[in-house]
């Protein structure tokens, strides 16, 4: 089973990230692309076990993903991930409806892509702010961290979903779900 290993931390500065990501000779992959995410469950059986079940659309492609538990190792988490490509982001909501995982949560992004050495580097701009994540082995995620200038104290354990809930409580504005306003897609 594939091991997702990442770290994320809020992004306080895009254009001194691109910078430095410049400077460690980083590869755009993908240029800031709108993605939608809908979070699947049925009756709160995956999010009780710490998992999670997600369709993606992100540019022309739709993704499913699993995701197991999380573990946490010195600021870095990692879970088992399973995901793969699906023809209609649309036709495979409706394939996990019909077996009762239902739409609990959606939220939104603009994702900006980067590769570095065997790792990624995305940066997304939400609805309640700009966070980057390094994706890739665990030793490379410190180094790249490190040459970013980023200290693992202050990489941050929740989901977006989990960061957005927070948000929530301080500010009234915000709707049920993590998603732009209309005018800003």
């Amino acid at each position: 089973m594939a091991q997702e290993i990442e770290v994320k931390f809020l992004l306080r500065d895009r254009n001194e990230l691109t910078r430095k990501l410049q400077e460690l000779g980083a590869q755009r992959l993908y240029p800031e692309t709108f993605e939608d995410n809908i979070v699947l469950d049925r009756r709160g059986e995956l999010r009780t076990k710490g998992a999670l079940l997600r369709v993606r659309k992100f540019g022309k492609y739709a993704l499913a993903t699993f995701k197991g538990p999380m573990a946490i190792e010195g600021g870095i988490k990692s879970r088992e991930e399973v995901q793969t490509g699906v023809e209609s982001f649309e036709l495979a909501i409706q394939l996990f409806d019909s077996l009762g995982y239902k739409p609990v949560f959606r939220y939104q992004k603009y994702r900006e892509v980067w590769r570095v050495h065997d790792a990624e580097v995305v940066i997304d701009r939400t609805p309640i702010g700009d966070y980057f994540e390094i994706e890739g082995p665990m030793d490379q995620i410190r180094t790249i961290a490190g040459d970013l200038g980023m200290n693992m104290e202050h990489a941050l354990r929740q989901s977006y979903a989990d960061l957005y809930r927070q948000a929530r409580r301080t500010r009234a504005d915000l709707p049920e779900h993590m998603v732009f306003p209309p005018e800003q897609l």
